[in-house]
């Protein structure tokens, strides 16, 4: 479990490499307090996933990894997962920011289905959730050190979604293949549904 400090750390990592993703600015562009209302969002999912014991880290705050495999978590865990994720969130922002994010979310989930895997495999999964590095340690192989052992331990298939297009080829150095995607027009965005 994370102390106060480190969650702190790691939070602002998750944030502040997260804060440009096109998927998380159709949620937040155009909120004047996106950038505080989304640390509050990445701040409760790490404590949520990591009092589930479903979060590894780099030392020092430079990386982190969330993720599940679907025989361990149940859709029901999986949504009091999300609602205590979202709790800190839902206490902070205004009424007016929830509506905004709530119809931005709406239209972002209409090319991001969390089910999509359905169609191509009746096994359990792992779902990688979030994975990110601090940029000092960009070539450094801290990608690797936290994407290998679940590639190696799990032994299930492991199926990602991303909204950046520069995340695909990384994710295939490691093997993973698109399967499937889908875009908006209205927003200007496209999900990347993956495989390994």
């Amino acid at each position: 479990m994370l102390d106060e400090k480190d969650l702190k750390v790691y939070t602002e990592l998750m944030a502040s490499r997260f804060i440009k993703d096109p998927g998380v600015m159709a949620q937040v562009n155009g909120l004047e307090r996106a950038k505080m209302l989304f640390a509050l969002s990445c701040e409760g999912q790490i404590l949520a996933f990591d009092q589930r014991n479903l979060l590894q880290v780099l030392e020092n705050g430079k990386g982190l990894l969330i993720g599940y495999s679907s025989d361990t978590l149940t859709q029901e865990q999986l949504l009091e997962v999300y609602q205590q994720a979202s709790s800190g969130l839902i206490e902070t922002a205004t009424e007016a920011e929830l509506l905004f994010m709530q119809d931005k979310g709406i239209k972002v989930n209409e090319v991001t289905d969390h089910s999509w895997h359905t169609k191509y495999t009746d096994e359990d999964v792992y779902h990688l959730q979030v994975i990110v590095v601090d940029e000092s340690l960009k070539g450094t192989g801290a990608f690797r050190k936290l994407l290998m052992p679940i590639i190696k331990q799990k032994g299930l298939p492991i199926v990602l979604q991303t909204h950046n297009p520069q995340n695909v080829p990384i994710y295939e150095h490691f093997g993973f293949r698109i399967i499937e995607s889908n875009s908006s027009e209205e927003i200007a965005l496209t999900c990347y549904c993956m495989m390994r």
